[in-house]
């Protein structure tokens, strides 16, 4: 039996004052006459017997009730079985999941908390001369070296308390790869987790009878947590002192129904909205808050609920980009008004100026955020030069292609949108089974390269709508027109959002938000949620907002046969119990203390 707290067994000390005031006994005593003691003489000597009788036991339940409170706020529990572990020939290796679900309240603290003590008294539990490293979520290297003792526990007074999520075939392969690197044969693992059910992945793990895995699971308290999980705008156009519609997602990973929530809308750290949302136990709940900017450029926003103890997710930061007006123009060489005119032409928000594939105005061009071209056959070199320059700057450049040799006649439908492209990240939510997506009659055939991805497929394969990254901008290509002998786009209700996101896109205006290690350009750069600034000159070019993943929100925890049947099954060997080393004995010392009280009392009352 070991203690989370040893320093607090000091207060057994607090055993002497009871001791103290039994062979101190500070009474004063009352003088009562008899005119005859012969007859109280049996009497007293029986009384006085009785009398010390019933101090001792006061005395022993007095000590009984000071020694059980002690021992239990020490927090008694069974440490893990290491007897297996040989520290004589390998690396002993710690690992603390300090992703932010290990923030969960434990019986007395946090789970990282506990991790960390258990993970010293491990350390002082094992000869000076054993050699550790320590892992954490963050895979900080200046911890990932053989370390004395002393260092060890220095380091994991050190250690950061906060983490991305990392699956656990990461940190096993992580840890094979540097005890190889320091040429350690053989190696132990001590896992402290709370085996999370998204993360408890062993993947692909090779299986390995040198390497020796402790798991330990750490347990919380209570599962319940709420989340904020997402959020999108109703009109991915936003305008000045126009309003725009709000809507977002909020989860509830427990099982008890959450009435009257309160969630808070704050846009340049100032709040201006406030609401209230109901959500069932496991279930989630849609909100809507309008949202009005006041001024142009990016907007810092969050949405922010209260939920304690797990409090990474409570927030969600978004950044509003507000653009003034953006240029749009169409090259087409008809002059009856085209869909590209309808959509931007009477929105305030848009300068539309339509021109003549080759009569066109270059500065005009240059200014562009969005530049359509209608009918690409008619293009020259030096209009496509100017084009190429407009998007090398940061315009998109849109194509509807009627050119080519291959043009294939047959109708077909949209069978696939690659929703796992940035492009489509706050235009498609939800896409059902059976949507109703564009259809072709004619359309000509796109090739495609390295650089290039297909944003649309037909159902014979062939892609629909390409886009090509060059320089700031983008090029995209379709490889049909809006000629209704083409195609349906003009009438169908996508060409809007599609047409709106690439003058956005053109416009710099990015997303919403990013999730902290899921956008693989900014995964080592971006390392904390918050809001970040791009700047070019010494001048702010554009404000990001950075989220903690959501995938830590679902307290779903894998359980203890789970956790021993699939490290088996993995090929590992595993040394000690994977019951959770958090111990219910402190709860029956405390019941052990209350019983003490309550028989003190009965003795004093009743015994006479």
């Amino acid at each position: 039996m070991s203690f989370l707290y040893p320093s607090l067994l000091w207060a057994l000390f607090a055993l002497l004052i009871p001791i103290l005031v039994h062979l101190f006994n500070f009474r004063k005593h009352k003088l009562v006459y008899f005119s005859n003691t012969a007859v109280l003489r049996n009497i007293q000597q029986e009384t006085v017997r009785t009398k010390k009788l019933k101090q001792l036991v006061l005395l022993l339940l007095r000590c009984l009730f000071i020694a059980a409170l002690v021992l239990a706020f020490a927090y008694p529990y069974k440490p893990a079985d290491t007897a297996k572990i040989n520290t004589d020939e390998g690396v002993v290796g710690v690992y603390i999941d300090n992703s932010m679900s290990m923030k969960a309240l434990s019986d007395k603290t946090t789970l990282i908390e506990d991790a960390r003590e258990q993970a010293k008294e491990l350390v002082n539990g094992f000869p000076p001369s054993t050699r550790y490293l320590l892992l954490t979520n963050s895979f900080e290297v200046q911890n990932e070296y053989p370390m004395s003792q002393q260092e060890m526990l220095d380091n994991l007074d050190r250690m950061r308390l906060e983490g991305p999520p990392v699956k656990l075939c990461e940190v096993i392969d992580r840890f094979a790869m540097l005890r190889k690197m320091h040429g350690f044969d053989h190696a132990s693992l001590v896992v402290y987790s709370d085996f999370q059910q998204n993360m408890f992945d062993l993947g692909n793990v090779a299986p390995d009878t040198t390497l020796l895995v402790v798991a330990v699971p750490m347990r919380a308290s209570s599962t319940a947590n709420l989340s904020v999980d997402t959020l999108w705008l109703a009109s991915p156009v936003v305008q000045p002192g126009m309003a725009n519609e709000l809507h977002a997602v909020v989860a509830n990973h427990g099982e008890r129904e959450v009435k009257g929530l309160p969630v808070n809308l704050a846009m340049d750290g100032k709040t201006v909205a406030s609401t209230t949302v109901d959500v069932e136990g496991g279930g989630t709940a849609e909100l809507t808050v309008q949202v009005v900017p006041e001024r142009s450029g990016d907007i810092p926003c969050t949405l922010s609920l209260m939920d304690y103890p797990i409090t990474f997710d409570d927030t969600y930061r978004f950044v509003i980009g507000v653009k003034s007006r953006m240029n749009v123009v169409e090259l087409n060489s008809s002059r009856q008004p085209s869909p590209i005119a309808l959509i931007f032409d009477a929105d305030p928000q848009f300068d539309y100026t339509w021109m003549a594939p080759n009569g066109c105005d270059f500065d005009a061009l240059s200014k562009a955020q969005l530049i359509v071209v209608n009918q690409a056959s008619e293009v020259n070199a030096t209009v496509q030069q100017s084009l190429l320059k407009a998007a090398m700057e940061g315009a998109s450049v849109a194509f509807f292609h009627d050119d080519g040799a291959a043009i294939d006649t047959n109708t077909l439908a949209v069978s696939d949108v690659a929703r796992q492209y940035e492009f489509f990240s706050d235009i498609i939510i939800d896409l059902p089974q059976h949507a109703d997506l564009p259809h072709v009659k004619r359309h000509v055939r796109l090739n495609l390269t390295p650089d290039k991805h297909a944003l649309m497929h037909l159902a014979n394969g062939d892609a629909l709508l390409t886009e090509l990254t060059v320089g700031k901008g983008h090029f995209y290509d379709f490889a049909t027109t809006l000629d209704p002998q083409w195609s349906n786009f003009a009438d169908h209700a996508i060409i809007v959002p599609l047409m709106l996101k690439m003058a956005l896109v053109g416009g710099g205006v990015g997303r919403l938000s990013y999730t902290v290690g899921e956008t693989a350009s900014f995964q080592e750069e971006i390392t904390e949620a918050g809001f970040y600034e791009q700047t070019t000159a010494d001048s702010v070019v554009r404000v990001q907002a950075w989220n903690d993943s959501r995938l830590e929100s679902d307290m779903r925890f894998v359980d203890d046969e789970t956790i021993a049947s699939q490290f088996k099954a993995a090929g590992l060997e595993m040394s000690g119990e994977t019951e959770a080393q958090k111990s219910s004995l402190w709860r029956w010392l405390v019941l052990l203390a209350l019983l003490a009280v309550i028989a003190e009392i009965s003795v004093l009352r009743f015994w006479k």
